[in-house]
């Protein structure tokens, strides 16, 4: 008579038995069962699965080639622990053993429980035990768990970022920052931040650190709290579905948020630049009706996310590699019979848009020069009695020395409120000096003038669409009228260009303001 033997172990077992914890264990005793009853155990198979749950049944290996041998026909019996070893799934496991019991495979429990049929009572009624004793296992694994995290301790691998330090006097490793893996971490925050897509900065985190990265893990990584000191517990659950272990969001019972901040790696302003371009883009990507707010991430084509068709209203988008041109959305998702415009070619529509720009926005750096000057002109009208910022700080200085001489006297707490006083009125004074904009000269506006062109001139995508959303030009309207031909309109305000109110476009330009919004403070950058 040829037996086999099935082992397993979980790694949230957590029960009294301590063969129940060793597929050794539970192999040696299976063994000794087979030569108390005379059957032969041939060692290929013996089947065992480790640190599996016993509600999984399809990522279960050692039970698989065990079903397999069964139906081969290649054994008669089959020796386990217990009933719980097979599963702990009440339906499920039931239908293993029922499985095993057409093909001739008689189904034996070493530990007290003999033979195991499908069709008897205590075996469904054990089955059902064995479930429960599941979710209760399970209940007081995360409860443990959870105390452990709330005490500072490592409850699973380090995330990248950090590293797990042992203390084997205490039994137990805590969690702490990799320096050179954190700076990393740091760059990809702020590399999000500046508009780069996942996949853009998973290849620079690739050349950056000289090994693969996957975009997934670029994403759990710019979504993962513990960089900021807070570690969110118990937040999926393990679930059975199909007869596999699947993760889902916990509802049940919240997550638990317990606060590191010695764990902290990013700031709080990166965090939130980052969230919240993230959260820009996914309502970009949501369902709509083509019209979508611009995704906040950086692109290397001019006119991506600003333009529009004339003929559906959808957004129009960079198609294609031979020759590029901007497609519309609305064609491309539902087809013909919805928009009848195919695209425009990107290199002549780039082209008229940055000739728009060049003409009748800069081509008379003297009107932009008389604009700067009116600015300049109402600003110079005080609202108020004008202060003599470096008169009145040295007469405060005097004040304040004088007071000092008093104090040195041993003379009351009187004087050193004096003292406080005038020092805090100092510090306004040079604060306000400082914040103050410089005024702008006709040479420094000519030259940073000249370098302006040339970069606009250059189709700089990151210039020009810095400038055409601070002209207030979020979109424009492109329309076939012909064969080959197209018109577009869009408006702007160039007004804004020295007066502009935030927020301001996140991609660098060459137009910025100073604090106060008034100058146009143009300076020529590096060629694109």
């Amino acid at each position: 008579m040829i037996a086999a033997i099935y082992a397993r172990k979980s790694s949230e077992d957590t029960r009294r038995k301590e063969e129940g914890k060793s597929t050794e264990r539970q192999i040696e005793h299976a063994t000794a069962y087979a030569a108390e009853k005379g059957w032969t155990v041939v060692p290929d198979l013996i089947f065992t699965d480790e640190n599996i749950s016993g509600g999984e049944f399809v990522n279960r290996p050692g039970l698989a080639a065990c079903r397999a041998a069964a139906a081969a026909h290649r054994f008669e019996k089959l020796i386990v622990m217990e009933r719980s070893r097979i599963g702990r799934d009440t339906i499920k496991t039931l239908a293993v053993i029922e499985e095993m019991e057409e093909t001739g495979v008689e189904v034996h429990a070493y530990g007290g429980q003999g033979i195991i049929r499908s069709g008897n009572v205590e075996t469904l009624v054990g089955a059902y035990s064995d479930t429960q004793e599941k979710q209760l296992a399970s209940r007081r694994t995360r409860e443990g768990l959870l105390g452990k995290a709330q005490r500072g301790h490592a409850t699973g691998p380090a995330p990248y970022g950090y590293t797990l330090v042992r203390n084997d006097k205490e039994k137990f490793s805590i969690y702490r920052i990799d320096e050179d893996e954190a700076a990393v971490v740091r760059q990809a925050f702020r590399w999000s931040a500046d508009g780069l897509g996942d996949d853009r900065v998973r290849d620079r985190l690739a050349e950056l650190t000289g090994s693969s990265w996957r975009k997934n893990s670029v994403r759990r990584m710019l979504s993962n709290p513990v960089y900021i000191g807070q570690l969110i517990y118990g937040k999926t659950v393990t679930v059975p579905k199909g007869g596999r272990a699947k993760r889902r969001e916990r509802r049940a019972e919240p997550a638990v948020a317990i606060n590191l901040p010695d764990l902290r790696i990013v700031d709080d302003a990166l965090w939130s630049q980052v969230r919240a371009r993230k959260e820009q883009t996914k309502r970009h990507y949501a369902r709509g009706n083509g019209e979508k707010p611009a995704a906040g991430t950086a692109t290397k084509h001019l006119l991506t996310g600003i333009l529009r068709c004339g003929e559906c209203g959808w957004t129009m988008a960079m198609l294609g590699s031979h020759r590029p041109r901007y497609y519309c959305l609305g064609r491309q998702h539902r087809g013909a019979a919805f928009c009848s415009q195919k695209g425009v070619p990107m290199d002549i529509l780039d082209k008229a848009i940055i000739g728009i720009l060049l003409d009748e926005l800069l081509a008379d750096p003297e009107r932009l020069w008389a604009i700067i000057r009116e600015r300049e002109a109402a600003r110079a009208v005080p609202a108020a009695p004008v202060v003599n910022v470096a008169r009145e700080v040295a007469k405060l200085e005097r004040e304040i020395g004088n007071l000092v001489a008093l104090a040195a006297e041993g003379d009351s707490q009187d004087v050193l409120t004096g003292i406080k006083d005038r020092r805090a009125r100092v510090e306004l004074l040079r604060s306000k000096e400082k914040a103050a904009p410089t005024p702008i000269t006709k040479e420094r506006f000519l030259s940073g003038y000249a370098g302006f062109r040339i970069q606009i001139n250059r189709k700089n995508p990151g210039e020009v669409r810095a400038l055409l959303a601070r002209l207030g030009c979020g979109r424009i309207t492109v329309k076939k009228t012909g064969l080959n031909t197209w018109e577009f309109a869009g408006e702007f305000d160039a007004g804004r260009i020295v007066n502009a109110a935030p927020p301001y476009p996140a991609e660098p330009s060459l137009i910025a303001t100073d604090a106060q919004g008034y100058l146009l403070n143009i300076a020529p950058s590096s060629p694109a």
